[in-house]
């Protein structure tokens, strides 16, 4: 049971190190839509890197290198998706980017992500990404009568990874300032899932890379 708890713990290191592997044969034909993924999947490994260090070896806080992510990660796909969507849809991620940059310079305002895990900041970046992921299922299997071999495309696969993840993981932003007065104890075992969530998500990556369209 240890060795399993273990490996929870840190497999939101150890998954995107591991994916980075499946980046580098077909890194050249990447199309610029996996190239935000590269980036995305860098920011998912230095950041939890950084936050594991800070918290075993210097034993201080690691709110901010969350925080950090959150931004970053959120910064990354909103550019990602807005390459990918028509000039409509672009409005929307606009308007998306602007609400959430309002929204996280008001929570930093108030000491979020600095004192304490910025959860607002956090279910809201997963509830405009899970949106986004909506959006382009809509576009491709609705809309786009053109697109066939959809599931032998690398970036499908990965959207799907991208709508695990931040489907699975909202559920524990908007819960946590909840439950974490129930104690540590219930937090470190949402983590864990939190942290398996991105494991599936790296896991949709490398399957998707696998495939002969890189795009």
């Amino acid at each position: 049971m240890k060795t399993i708890i273990t490996i929870l713990n840190y497999i939101d290191v150890g998954a995107p190190l591991i994916t980075l592997f499946f980046f580098i044969k077909p890194f050249k034909r990447l199309s610029r839509e996996l190239l935000y993924i590269f980036a995305f999947v860098c920011t998912q490994l230095v950041c939890n890197l950084a936050a594991s260090a800070l918290e075993i070896i210097f034993h201080t806080t690691n709110y901010p290198v969350y925080a950090a992510n959150i931004v970053l990660s959120f910064l990354i796909l909103s550019m990602m998706f807005y390459n990918v969507f028509n000039q409509n849809i672009r409005r929307l991620i606009i308007l998306a980017a602007v609400l959430f940059a309002a929204c996280t310079v008001y929570s930093i305002g108030r000491g979020d992500g600095i004192h304490s895990y910025n959860s607002i900041v956090s279910a809201l970046a997963g509830f405009i990404i899970i949106a986004y992921c909506l959006i382009f299922f809509y576009w491709k299997l609705v809309s786009d009568k053109r697109m066939t071999g959809l599931t032998d495309s690398t970036f499908f696969w990965i959207i799907i990874g991208l709508f695990t993840y931040y489907t699975g993981s909202f559920f524990i932003f908007i819960s946590y300032n909840y439950l974490i007065e129930k104690g540590e104890g219930v937090i470190g075992i949402l983590w864990r899932f939190h942290n398996l969530l991105l494991a599936v998500f790296c896991f949709y990556t490398i399957y998707g890379l696998t495939c002969k369209k890189y795009n």
